[in-house]
């Protein structure tokens, strides 16, 4: 399933409807449904909020996949090079006064997939991420 995406945060919605509707579809449980919705509520808004500096209107791509292990989200955008995969993980062993602001959600969407797979091609953000459908230790879907 491929979604066209406008950059205004009125979309976030739209998606969770359609991604509601994908994994009724294909017999997600509601679980997989959550963590789905809360990693592309994460990654959407990061686009819509950053990746497009000078304004305007502007569209990106989202297609939702599921496979016998996967839920597989590709995001693609020709907003400015990004890759949350290279984002180092907040301490969220400190007390909230002393950490940093912001990289929670990314580090959220780490915790939430199991596989983060960026590139920059032809001027665009290329963003794999897999959502296994059982719950298995990431350790062991290394490789798939």
């Amino acid at each position: 399933m491929l979604v066209k995406i406008k950059n205004n945060i009125e979309e976030i919605s739209r998606i969770c409807d359609i991604v509601r509707n994908f994994c009724v579809q294909n017999g997600v449980s509601d679980e997989k449904y959550h963590d789905v919705v809360l990693i592309l509520d994460e990654l959407i808004t990061n686009i819509i909020s950053y990746a497009y500096p000078d304004g305007g209107e502007r569209f990106f791509d989202l297609s939702l996949e599921k496979n016998d292990q996967y839920i597989v989200m590709n995001v693609i955008d020709d907003g400015i090079p990004f890759d949350p995969s290279s984002q180092a993980d907040p301490d969220v062993d400190s007390s909230i006064e002393e950490r940093q602001l912001g990289g929670l959600g990314i580090f959220m969407v780490k915790q939430l997939s199991e596989v983060i797979e960026y590139s920059r091609v032809d001027d665009q953000n290329r963003l794999c991420v897999k959502v296994a459908l059982c719950n298995k230790n990431k350790e062991e879907n290394h490789g798939d």
